[in-house]
């Protein structure tokens, strides 16, 4: 009997309970690369070398050659097995643009595959190289769902399988790799017994060490009590918007850039964060729709979800070690400046009330609930009033990364929509630029146009407000 040595953490297989036709829980991102050198001499995209080089470095992942084993009932966790028909064909594809291949045909493009979830039957994880795009491009375009990482180990996961100089790839044929056959139903169902127990004797053994020292008690009980207050302190009723509003089946993607040299010379000079600038570019985006709708804004408040990543320590397991915190923004009228020192503000609040902390403390929490009771209760989110939008901001490498010698000139991030989210804002500082994905349900959100030009404006005005650096 094999024994499971790679079972899904409770939030790693929450992503796949939630999931649903129209709740897909893959996490994109689209690369644009110089074309030439992914084109061989007749003109036709390099597909085979890709997938030679792509296969040749899976055994330093070795999740993404793997499948998700349901227990045949709720008894036991989900684990990871090796897929034992894995084929790299199923996972890097080739696409081609029509005519005249602008970047929002691209986008199209994206936003399809983010709409449909990928197939469990295979690795959850799939490479779209895509010719056709005009100025000589070639994007290569990518899906990996949620359960095998989070956003940080997503861009560890991109530098293992990019190069960090131009070379060609080597001429050694991939190694042969061989599944491991899976653990049996015995070993899966103690594994979720084992992982319980475990959480259980951390728990007896904190409870005990408060015994011991009882002096911390108040401290430890009255600075968690203050985060699970803070976290779980509701909005109010004018603070539900019509962003809040059930996801469909359809989905479109949007790109908002900034150079990074002018972002980082407004946060230094206002002394706030890049997440505090971001933030307060989605609240004057949000305030710029809403307002165009016809809503309310005057004292009203954006719950944002915020992702906390945090590092994987180059293991290359991946899945997820995050938390969240929710910061209120205010999307009144203001100037921009203004809404920095707001922003900046609410964001210092949460993190001094610790909720990063009381929600680590929740997640950590799942490892004793049976996978029923969780599978059941990852679809309160559908139906959540607590936010209005999530909000994640990624940093990525300064260098440039490279396939096949060919440079990534921009890299976009996207994320999935979920429950009653109609926008998720996604950001990636790679090589000197910001980009910002903006993906929307294009029925709840048709005017996500108005959104991304609020941005714009208001990341160009707080560039503009810092003073230039003299030299």
């Amino acid at each position: 009997m094999t024994p499971v040595t790679d079972t899904l953490t409770p939030l790693d297989a929450s992503f796949l309970y939630m999931e649903s036709e129209h709740t897909p829980m893959h996490m994109g991102s689209v690369g644009i690369f110089e074309g030439a050198p992914l084109r061989d001499t007749h003109g036709c995209l390099r597909i085979d070398e890709v997938r030679d080089e792509v296969s040749s470095r899976l055994h330093l992942v070795p999740k993404l050659r793997k499948i998700v084993r349901f227990p045949l009932a709720g008894e036991a966790t989900p684990v990871w097995v090796d897929d034992p028909e894995f084929d790299i064909t199923n996972h890097v594809h080739q696409a081609s643009l029509p005519a005249p291949g602008e970047d929002a045909q691209l986008l199209e493009f994206c936003a399809e595959l983010m709409s449909f979830p990928l197939d469990r039957g295979h690795p959850l994880w799939g490479i779209w190289l895509v010719d056709g795009l005009a100025g000589d491009r070639v994007a290569i375009v990518e899906m990996l769902h949620h359960a095998v990482a989070d956003g940080l180990a997503g861009v560890e996961l991109a530098t293992v399988l990019l190069d960090t100089r131009p070379r060609e790839p080597s001429r050694h044929p991939p190694e042969a790799w061989r599944p491991a056959p899976g653990p049996g139903a015995v070993a899966s169902a103690t594994a979720g017994m084992v992982r319980a127990r475990d959480y259980l004797g951390h728990m007896v053994a904190s409870g005990w060490d408060l015994v011991r020292h009882p002096s911390r008690a108040p401290q430890v009980a009255g600075r968690y009590a203050a985060a699970f207050t803070n976290l779980l302190r509701s909005p109010t009723a004018t603070s539900r918007c019509s962003l809040n509003a059930p996801v469909g089946f359809g989905r479109r993607a949007l790109v908002v850039r900034q150079s990074l040299d002018g972002l980082r010379q407004a946060s230094h000079h206002f002394g706030v964060t890049l997440n505090d600038l971001l933030l307060t570019a989605v609240a004057a985006g949000v305030h710029d729709l809403l307002s165009a709708r016809g809503e309310v804004m005057e004292g009203r408040q954006l719950h944002v979800l915020v992702p906390i990543g945090a590092p994987h320590h180059g293991d290359r397991r991946l899945g997820n070690v995050l938390s969240v915190m929710v910061v209120p923004v205010p999307i009144s009228a203001a100037p921009a400046l203004r809404r920095l020192r707001a922003v900046a503000a609410a964001e210092r609040s949460s993190k001094d009330h610790e909720q990063a902390q009381a929600v680590r403390a929740v997640l950590d929490s799942l490892d004793a609930w049976p996978p029923a009771t969780l599978a059941a209760a990852t679809h309160v989110v559908h139906h959540q009033p607590l936010v209005n939008l999530v909000v994640t901001n990624v940093p990525g490498p300064d260098i440039p990364l490279y396939v096949l010698g060919a440079r990534m000139l921009e890299a976009v991030p996207f994320i999935p929509l979920g429950g009653n989210l109609s926008v998720g804002v996604a950001a990636l500082s790679y090589a000197g630029r910001l980009s910002v994905g903006i993906l929307c349900d294009p029925v709840a959100c048709p005017d996500a146009d108005v959104m991304a030009k609020g941005m714009e404006r208001c990341f160009g005005e707080l560039v503009l407000s810092a003073p230039p650096v003299t030299t």
